[in-house]
Formats: C-alpha cells, sequence, structure tokens
C-alpha cells in the first residue's frame, strides 16, 4: 500500500512539470467575528487536507536538505536547471522527513529561485506554495510564532494574500499569553497591512 508521505511526495514532484499559466489571486478576508468564509475558509480546507500527509513526531533534522540545496546553489550557478531540479527533489524528501519548518521555507525558496532561472516563476508557484504550506502546519505544530511569521513572508512573496492573513491569524492563537510574542505579531501584521494599502491617485 502506498504510504501517506509517499504520496505526498509524489504530488509534490508531479507539480515539477506543470506550468502554471493563470494569474489568479485570492483575496483575503478579515472577518471580524472568527468566522472564516471565503479564500480564507479554502485555505483552512487545504491546511487540513495537507496536514494528514505531512509525517507526525518529533525534529530529527540531520540538515540533509542544507547540503542538497547548497548542490541546486551550485547547479543554478552554472546554469544547469535540469540538474539543479533533480537535486532539489532530493532536498525536497530530506526536508520532508527533517519535520522542521525552516527546511520546508527554505526548499520553497530554493524552488522559487529555480523558477527564476528557467524563466518561469509561475511555473514554480505549485511547489513552492505546497512546501510554504507544509512549513505553516509544521510551525503551528511546534507552537512556533516565528515559524507562522515566517511562513507569512514566504506567502507574500507569492502574493497568495489570504494565505498571509491566515499566516497571522495561526501566529496571533500561538502568542496568545505571551506579550512580547503578540507585540511581534501586532507589528508583523501592521507591516503588511501597510503594503497593501494602495494609494489614491
Amino acid at each position: 500500500m502506498t504510504s501517506p508521505r509517499r504520496l505526498f511526495v509524489a504530488s509534490a514532484l508531479l507539480g515539477l512539470c506543470i506550468v502554471l499559466a493563470h494569474g489568479g489571486r485570492l483575496t483575503a478576508l478579515w472577518p471580524e467575528d472568527g468566522v472564516l468564509r471565503g479564500a480564507r475558509a479554502a485555505v483552512h480546507e487545504q491546511l487540513d487536507s495537507l496536514e494528514s500527509l505531512l509525517p507526525v513526531g518529533s525534529r530529527r533534522d540531520d540538515g540533509l536538505w542544507s547540503s542538497y540545496l547548497a548542490v541546486v546553489d551550485q547547479e543554478l550557478a552554472q546554469g544547469h536547471v535540469d540538474a539543479a531540479v533533480r537535486v532539489w527533489q532530493d532536498a525536497y524528501g530530506a526536508a520532508l522527513g527533517s519535520r522542521s519548518w525552516q527546511s520546508m521555507i527554505a526548499v520553497g525558496d530554493a524552488f522559487v529561485a529555480i523558477g527564476r532561472a528557467a524563466g518561469t516563476p509561475r511555473g514554480a508557484r505549485m511547489n513552492a506554495r505546497e512546501a510554504y504550506m507544509s512549513a505553516l502546519i509544521r510551525a503551528r505544530r511546534e507552537r512556533s510564532v516565528e515559524g507562522a511569521l515566517r511562513s507569512a513572508q514566504a506567502f507574500e512573496a507569492l502574493d497568495d494574500r489570504a494565505v498571509v492573513e491566515q499566516c497571522f491569524h495561526i501566529a496571533a492563537q500561538l502568542a496568545a499569553g505571551d506579550e512580547e510574542a503578540q507585540e511581534t505579531v501586532r507589528v508583523a501584521r501592521l507591516r503588511w497591512a501597510s503594503r497593501e494599502v494602495t494609494p489614491e491617485s
């Protein structure tokens, strides 16, 4: 029987062959009553669905993913995009095994770089997004405010506004009872909100 982990890896690798050509944009809602609606509700469902596929348990990060990503950087520097993609697959598998949110952010960032090098940044979006989603789930499991906020930055770079807002929602939940952490989340959210405001012409 195929394990959930293998199904997850297979779905991610399948995305390597797909170039996303759509320009769809999610709209973030900020419901005051705490009820998720629209795009944020869809994000919540995606997180719940993905969580069941991620390996559980404590961290066992041996840093192997980092070694693979160093090779990815080298291949990209030499213009070897195909080789970089192959090594990235190994990095992704090692990052899954590490069970750390940092590793998933790193492999997501690496695939964004691959997409830029290949001249297909939209094509990199799906793999990067899935890696960042995994990072957010792991940050929530670890109760890491830092991880949730770093995930928000990653999704901001993808212009995935609904997920950015969900990251802040999770970060605020994790920061409950810690005044310093709450202030960090508040400042980060205000910074993002200020960037979202379009100056009037």
